[in-house]
């Protein structure tokens, strides 16, 4: 039988053939009765002049719809391959692999006195702030925004336009070289429909916003999205993301964070993906049996041989640096298992934040989720301090996490009094 890796292989194969093999002319798209819904054809911009046009049409618009494809399974940093705009009027395709300066667009993006519309924009506005070192300003994510008009979080761009607009998108393109040029009729349809709709879609949402109140909660959410810390290098957020981390001592867990840092860094001197350089269960592996020599490293299951070649004295010295940290304070990341008194209560308090977040029309999963409330319940029980969590910072405490713990300390209900 094919191995299951050799499937998706080929299943990409024909999916990049069918996409680029398609002739089809780019014919206007069909006309719909919204005048907020550009038509027509796509504009490429592929040169300084139809990019210098293009950023002047979008500033004096006001507002225009931000997307962009990229691969990231192969370098550190996505390669950008495309970015697509639209205003009520027209959209544009401008290609990051032509001959542009594309500084000019990243200073737009960062400039607050023009809305910028993404739905599940992280990884659009992640590239902004490294080339530029400035954030992007007034974006309106629509998937954020969604979840404050009694709408599911998160949301597909496909239901969310149906939801708001009656349009039915077509499926993207899943699987697609959007570093091919020239770029096929059908990758160039797929590519503006994920911007021509969200003018529409991004009216009918401050419409909705404003009879639920929820616009400034929701602008925040937006603004929290754009913050740079999210897209920095956080060792400590690394460790928590290696997979098999959770079976690790605090000993093995401070060797874990000093290999973490060193992948990240390896990783981007050799433009990998942090895990396509070294997988996590190889980092876990080191860590549980920690060896001296390099003769032991090279037991290691998996550990490429180049990479003990050229990086086994460091992470053997790493190691040992790790194992001379102190482990007070080093909490496991299995963390301890609650008894059924306490799960159940702290489920009871999961449900009163469902019922808190439904009656002001969030979906609860924009603010928080479950394990975090069990972890609230925990601190709370055990006397810790929670102003730290997240729940309990901004918008979020102010739509959620205040009202929750004053109901929990006052006993307001006995579906969240506390269980003791």
């Amino acid at each position: 039988m094919p191995r299951s890796h050799d499937f998706r292989s080929r299943h990409r194969q024909r999916a990049h053939e069918e996409a680029h093999a398609d002739s089809t002319p780019l014919v206007e798209q069909e006309k719909f009765d919204n005048p907020l819904i550009p038509h027509g054809p796509a504009e490429l911009v592929e040169t300084d002049d139809l990019l210098s046009e293009a950023l002047d049409h979008l500033r004096t618009a006001g507002s225009f719809a931000y997307d962009s494809e990229f691969i990231g399974e192969s370098s550190y940093h996505p390669v950008l391959c495309l970015i697509q705009c639209a205003t009520t009027e027209r959209v544009l395709l401008i290609d990051p692999l032509a001959e542009m300066d594309l500084k000019p667009f990243w200073e737009l993006l960062a400039d607050s006195s023009v809305e910028k519309i993404a739905h599940a924009g992280a990884q659009d506005v992640e590239p902004v702030f490294r080339l530029i070192g400035k954030p992007v300003a007034n974006l309106l994510d629509t998937q954020i925004a969604a979840g404050f008009i009694a709408l599911a979080y998160p949301t597909s761009l496909q239901k969310l336009t149906l939801e708001l607009t009656g349009i039915n998108l077509q499926k993207g393109l899943t699987f697609t070289d959007w570093t091919q040029r020239p770029l096929s009729s059908k990758q160039l349809r797929y590519a503006a429909d994920d911007v021509r709709y969200l003018p529409a879609v991004a009216a009918e949402l401050k419409t909705r916003l404003a009879k639920t109140n929820n616009a400034a909660w929701a602008n925040e959410a937006c603004r929290d999205l754009c913050e740079p810390t999210q897209y920095v290098f956080d060792a400590a957020n690394a460790i928590e993301k290696v997979r098999g981390a959770g079976s690790l001592t605090p000993a093995q867990l401070n060797v874990l964070g000093e290999l973490v840092i060193w992948r990240d860094d390896a990783a981007r001197r050799h433009d990998l993906p942090a895990r396509a350089f070294l997988k996590d269960e190889i980092l876990v592996d080191i860590c549980r049996n920690l060896p001296k020599r390099e003769d032991s490293l090279a037991k290691t299951r998996g550990l490429p041989r180049p990479t003990i070649e050229q990086e086994g004295q460091t992470i053997l010295a790493l190691i040992q640096r790790g194992l001379a940290k102190p482990t007070d304070g080093v909490e496991s990341l299995r963390g301890t298992e609650a008894t059924p008194a306490q799960k159940f209560a702290a489920d009871t308090l999961w449900t009163a934040a469902q019922a808190i977040c439904h009656n002001q029309s969030i979906d609860p999963a924009a603010v928080t989720s479950r394990q975090e409330i069990g972890e609230l319940h925990r601190n709370l029980l055990a006397g810790e301090p929670i102003d730290q969590m997240r729940v309990m910072k901004g918008w979020r405490a102010a739509a959620l996490g205040e009202r929750l713990v004053s109901a929990w300390r006052n006993g307001e209900s006995v579906n969240i009094r506390p269980i003791r």
